[in-house]
């Protein structure tokens, strides 16, 4: 119960960071929420624009964060990833469709996503 009730708290996290991220001038492509075997929640960010650098795109995501603490009460509990279009875990997760952003139990090529939601669907 409280793993569960701490991954609610960091899955509005994510998404009110992405929101954050647009506003600011971050275009992005696409997020998925992906939960691992603890229930600990970790986002991806792939970036509309890519300019090949994911150490300054980290950078800026991590900008937004502080330039919008208040807004963002559980940004200590988020993990997250700026990552290529063609990272493993995102490819899995948009390689199947679901009308209401939960995506479970998928597997292609060679990655295996227990349970996921598509934050900002592919562009």
């Amino acid at each position: 119960m409280v793993a569960q009730q701490a991954a609610v708290g960091e899955f509005e996290t994510a998404d009110r960071l992405l929101d954050l991220l647009e506003q600011d001038g971050f275009p992005i492509e696409t997020a998925v929420w992906v939960l691992d075997d603890e229930g600990r929640g970790r986002l991806y960010i792939v970036p509309r624009i890519w300019n090949g650098d994911t150490l300054q795109e980290t950078f800026r995501v991590a900008q937004t964060i502080v330039d919008h603490t208040d807004e963002l009460p559980g940004r200590y509990d988020l993990h997250y990833s700026v990552v290529r279009p063609d990272n493993p875990i995102v490819r899995a997760v948009r390689s199947v469709a679901s009308p209401d952003r939960r995506v479970r139990g998928v597997y292609h090529d060679g990655t295996y996503v227990d349970e996921a939601y598509v934050l900002r669907p592919s562009t």
